[in-house]
């Protein structure tokens, strides 16, 4: 029998851990104060109804934590274990945001699920707004724009792009690489060089950007015109940025996820195998201190390959409705993926849980070890010691 839960509301969770802080989420409680208490600390939100967050600060690293969240008429016991952060001073925090689709106004497999608010403000752009103003808020310097910004190639979509990276501080840096759906062919305006008045690139190529403990480099995987990916034109180049940090640390940011096999083991293609595979060999032998991550596939996935850490984020468009923050230390770093917490998003967002008949909830959020994640170097070996991932969440009701 199917499980009509993932037709209803989805249940309170604790969505991200990192070391000294939680982000629990629901998918429906009552308007009223919503209450959140753990040994030594509580934390408060006035909800209006409907779907929220809160979040949870000033916790022990390496702790088990359990949290009472109660609401009108109701309360849930949530317990999870903080994250080991790697060693060393935090040096800096970025950013990723990926599949934005700004300038699309439905969703689903069917394209049936639309919002219907009548929020003047279309919920792509909402949405990645409020993605770009939390990660903002949590400490990030730089961002990173994994591709699929503007929905199709068309001019008013880039437009959108650009306002929305207009909106960023003046602090806060930006790489920018295509989607297939930023060159998807289907109309004859071009890429453009830039988009807002900041003029804000489209790295087509490879780009790289030196910050304190790492080295962030971006590449284009995009066949024009085409869903799945490529490296034949940009891997050289992508492995030498790689190589020009030396012994530091580096981070990779790409639209199509590399694949573990020749043919697609899921919908959307990204980039076959054995192409992805000696890339990422490459890649390990060049400099063991790396981090992949992709967007494309809409969902929050992690996987090892040899010393290597290769993530998959979700979009910030639709369910989950996610971004992604690296906080960068002297031996390390620490993946967070964080949910969109804007009230005017959420309202978008947890309906979309519904696309593929409910399958999609679980398919796309992924479980909490592979979306929060610790990794420390230099790693020594090819191989060597797993990420630190907090301890699996549980619930139980009260």
């Amino acid at each position: 029998m199917p499980r009509l839960h993932r037709l209803s509301p989805t249940p309170p969770q604790i969505w991200a851990v990192e070391d000294t802080r939680l982000q629990v989420t629901w998918g429906r409680l009552p308007a009223g104060p919503v209450t959140a208490t753990w040994p030594g600390g509580q934390a408060a939100l006035e909800h209006g109804g409907g779907p929220g967050a809160l979040e949870i600060t000033g916790l022990a690293p390496d702790a088990e934590v359990a949290v009472v969240l109660a609401w009108r008429g109701g309360s849930l016991s949530l317990v999870t274990r903080t994250m080991v952060p790697p060693p060393g001073e935090l040096l800096c925090r970025i950013a990723t945001i990926s599949d934005l689709h700004l300038g699309s106004w439905h969703w689903g497999a069917l394209k049936l699920t639309r919002d219907r608010s009548g929020h003047p403000v279309p919920f792509p752009l909402r949405c990645a707004r409020a993605a770009l103003a939390e990660a903002v808020a949590w400490g990030a310097t730089q961002v990173v724009v994994k591709g699929d910004a503007a929905h199709h190639q068309e001019a008013a979509d880039f437009d959108q792009v650009g306002q929305l990276l207009d909106g960023l501080p003046d602090h806060v840096g930006v790489l920018l690489i295509p989607g297939n759906h930023d060159l998807n062919g289907y109309t004859p305006h071009p890429l453009p060089a830039t988009v807002g008045a900041r003029a804000v690139p489209y790295v087509t190529s490879a780009d790289h950007l030196d910050l304190p403990g790492i080295r962030v480099v971006v590449g284009s995987t995009v066949i024009p015109g085409k869903g799945h990916g490529s490296l034949s034109d940009n891997a050289e180049a992508m492995a030498d940025l790689v190589a020009g940090a030396g012994g530091g640390a580096w981070f990779l940011g790409l639209h199509h996820q590399l694949q573990t096999h020749r043919i697609p083991t899921h919908y959307p293609a990204g980039v076959a195998a054995p192409a992805s595979t000696d890339f990422l060999d490459r890649l390990a032998s060049i400099n063991p201190a790396g981090l992949i991550t992709s967007g494309h596939t809409h969902r929050n996935r992690a996987r090892r390959h040899g010393p290597l850490v290769i993530t998959e984020v979700g979009s910030t468009r639709d369910w989950p409705g996610v971004w992604a923050g690296y906080a960068i230390h002297e031996g390390g770093i620490r993946q967070v993926v964080r949910r969109i917490a804007e009230p005017d998003a959420l309202a978008w967002l947890e309906p979309s849980h519904r696309a593929l008949l409910g399958h999609w909830e679980t398919w796309a959020q992924g479980p909490l070890r592979q979306r929060c994640l610790s990794r420390s170097w230099p790693l020594g070996e090819a191989g060597g010691p797993p990420p630190r991932n907090p301890g699996r969440a549980e619930a139980s009701y009260r």
